[in-house]
């Protein structure tokens, strides 16, 4: 509470400025308003102007509280009519508080002698009104520039994130684990099966040509993605044989939808890393879609025995993708039997 409450009372040095610049200012023409030409006399002015500092500044600071409140309650950009719409009857009640308050106290101190009337009190009342309506335009302008701003500076960090997500996406594919154990698989089977080893070969290079120019472009095919998983599938099961399980349930009217590039194959080689693989214990990986446009990778969990060293690039590059796609619904579940990872498809219009 003590912490909301703060956050109210905040004050900003333009919040100072305004209070120098323009309320000070405003309540030495307003004093003149009520008092008349007698407001300059010494030592009036003085006992005046003093009292007036102190009861203008306490109305400034609940127009500040006011609006900080506002901000914190409304907050959206897309919402700054609605809260002006608010902030002007909450300022011209607080500037009809402060110009009777004025007049209330001059009177009690004899500073004024005349009755308080509409007529006279109508060019306070105005004045305020306008002061209001620059101050606000001031406040809301500011505002508009910090979100501004901070939009920006979001931008330019996610534009950091994508550029370290096109380099770690270079490093994966690149990755001298996956190549070493590509060329020991395609070198044991030159020597016990000739004929596998030029099929091993062929899906090997489709598989480094798609890697190299994944990175060209944004979104692709899921359908162009598919082939892909098929080539990099290929070479797995040359590897982990029967321990490894590949199902596709793919609805055909999807495959023309977009993807962003070696997304599957992030995901296929995260579960390849987290989870045991052998004849006894397959790995079974799942690639569905469904009539909401998701695509679900899914595979059963059987953790390895030792702790794997993970820094989460992987899932991590996924996330930051679809957040510069605007579009950050990236569903990740884990439930203990099935590691699951939900990823909207882009429609291709």
């Amino acid at each position: 509470m003590e912490a909301l409450t703060g956050k109210y009372l905040l004050f900003t040095k333009q919040d100072t400025w305004v209070l120098s610049i323009v309320v000070l200012p405003y309540l030495v023409v307003v004093n003149y308003l009520l008092i008349g030409p007698g407001y300059f006399h010494f030592p009036l002015f003085i006992w005046a102007t003093a009292t007036s500092a102190a009861i203008g500044t306490c109305s400034w600071a609940s127009h500040i509280i006011a609006a900080n409140i506002l901000k914190h309650t409304i907050t959206n950009y897309s919402q700054t009519g609605k809260r002006i719409l608010i902030q002007f009857p909450v300022y011209i009640l607080l500037t009809l508080i402060l110009g009777l308050s004025l007049f209330g106290t001059f009177s009690a101190l004899d500073f004024i002698e005349k009755p308080l009337t509409l007529h006279s009190f109508q060019p306070v009342f105005i004045s305020g009104i306008m002061l209001n309506v620059v101050a606000t335009s001031f406040h809301e302008g500011l505002f508009a520039f910090n979100k501004w701003k901070a939009s920006t500076v979001e931008a330019e960090q996610l534009k950091r994130n994508y550029l370290q997500s096109q380099f770690d996406g270079l490093k994966s594919q690149v990755n001298p684990h996956f190549l070493f154990n590509s060329l020991n698989s395609l070198s044991a089977l030159i020597y016990s099966d000739q004929e596998k080893a030029g099929s091993f070969l062929d899906e090997m290079s489709k598989v480094y040509r798609y890697l190299l120019k994944s990175n060209e472009n944004e979104l692709i095919p899921l359908r162009s993605e598919i082939l892909f998983v098929h080539s990099f599938f290929h070479m797995l099961k040359t590897r982990f044989e029967e321990g490894i399980k590949l199902s596709l349930n793919i609805q055909e009217h999807h495959m023309d939808y977009l993807i962003p590039p070696l997304t599957l194959q992030m995901l296929i080689e995260n579960a390849i890393k987290h989870n045991v693989i052998s004849k006894d214990r397959q790995l079974r990986i799942e690639i569905i879609t469904d009539r909401n446009d998701i695509l679900m990778v899914r595979n059963n969990i059987q953790k390895k025995s030792t702790n794997v060293l993970s820094n989460g690039i992987g899932l991590q590059n996924i996330i930051t993708k679809y957040q510069l796609l605007n579009n950050s619904d990236v569903i990740i579940d884990n439930d203990d039997k099935f590691f699951i990872v939900r990823l909207p498809l882009f429609n291709n219009i």
